[in-house]
């Protein structure tokens, strides 16, 4: 019903690993200006959401609507537990360490739970840490770093899906865009923490699905 357009960010999967400083929502742009996408759907997931919201913040005009999927917020103060466990990553010395301590995040049990899923997302973490080691710059610039503020100005038709176990980062990240955004749909999903995409992605697609549904019909 709609056509899908997925891109590997910059220093992940395909794309080329960052050499200077470098703007995701101007790569974002980019790739909608070389498509001749003049204004689409955007979606993100965690950090996807981050630049997704940022982009959407910028240039309004070319997001038709704004899909969130537990997305982080630049301006967002991490907690303690969060910012350890980040830490903790980049202080080891191998890949396989790595890996084990990015997938040990509580935010990450459900999954985990999961064989299946669980042996997707050790595939996907390593392959993603191993590529940022070769960054040659880890100089990103948001257009918004502080974007709170300017959240009220958005006037983009908005759905933010979330899972029931996901961290009290996300809830809390959740909880400031219902406070500021216009128009704005949220959905907590149960049984799922912050890879609800692989944890109950039938229901995110339904629900992802009827939403844009609900506003080509607008």
């Amino acid at each position: 019903e709609f056509n899908t357009i997925v891109y590997d960010q910059r220093g992940s999967g395909k794309s080329s690993v960052p050499t200077i400083l470098f703007s995701p929502g101007d790569d974002l742009k980019a790739i909608m200006d070389h498509l001749k996408i003049t204004k689409t759907a955007v979606i993100g997931h965690s950090l996807g959401g981050t630049i997704a919201l940022d982009f959407a913040l910028q240039y309004p005009e070319r997001v038709s609507s704004l899909i969130l999927v537990a997305p982080g917020l630049n301006g967002h103060v991490w907690s303690t537990g969060h910012s350890e466990w980040f830490k903790t990553i980049w202080s080891l010395s191998n890949l396989t360490e790595m890996t084990e301590q990015a997938m040990s995040a509580s935010f990450y049990t459900l999954a985990m739970a999961n064989p299946n899923i669980k042996s997707e997302i050790e595939m996907i973490t390593k392959e993603n840490l191993e590529k940022i080691l070769t960054w040659k710059s880890f100089d990103l610039q948001w257009f918004f770093p502080e974007p709170i503020s300017k959240l009220k100005e958005l006037k983009t038709p908005t759905f933010v899906a979330y899972g029931n176990k996901d961290s009290q980062d996300i809830k809390q990240i959740v909880h400031t865009l219902v406070e500021n955004l216009q128009n704005i749909k949220v959905i907590q999903i149960q049984n799922a923490d912050h890879l609800l995409n692989f944890e109950q992605p039938n229901e995110l697609n339904t629900l992802i699905l009827n939403f844009l549904k609900d506003r080509r019909s607008d």
